[in-house]
């Protein structure tokens, strides 16, 4: 029977290393797993034209026409499409009180879920679009 007498910082260092490795790698998925959390949402996509009343950059989400709308994705991660006006670009960052919005959403118990947004003209009607 052997007994370790050699206590410099090297000793044992591969049980050492692969025990600091599982627990970083434990971590690193607790960490991560939330945020790939997927919201449970209705199948159908509905869609609405509102006014933007305020915008929270901080959660990604906006009141437009007085209900919450969530713009971090079905899947917690992924984002919605955001284009602005005679735009093929855009981004959530870019939205501002008084904007008139075209919404593509699905609903879930939390929020409205984002699935695409388009800014539309000041003059377009609020409520139902009229090809739907």
């Amino acid at each position: 029977m052997s007994i370790q007498t050699d206590y410099s910082p090297t000793a044992g260092n591969g049980a050492m290393h692969r025990l600091r490795s599982i627990l970083g790698l434990l971590l690193l998925v607790l960490a991560v797993q939330p945020a790939f959390a997927e919201v449970a949402a209705s199948s159908y996509t509905v869609a609405r034209i509102g006014e933007v009343q305020s915008v929270d950059y901080a959660t990604r989400t906006a009141v437009i026409s007085g209900y919450r709308y969530a713009f971090s994705g079905l899947k917690g991660y992924d984002t919605p499409s955001v284009k602005m006006l005679n735009s093929e670009a855009g981004a959530f960052e870019l939205l501002q009180p008084g904007m008139r919005v075209r919404i593509l959403y699905r609903l879930s118990e939390q929020a409205r879920i984002v699935v695409e947004m388009k800014q539309v003209s000041s003059t377009t009607r609020l409520g139902i679009p009229e090809d739907q």
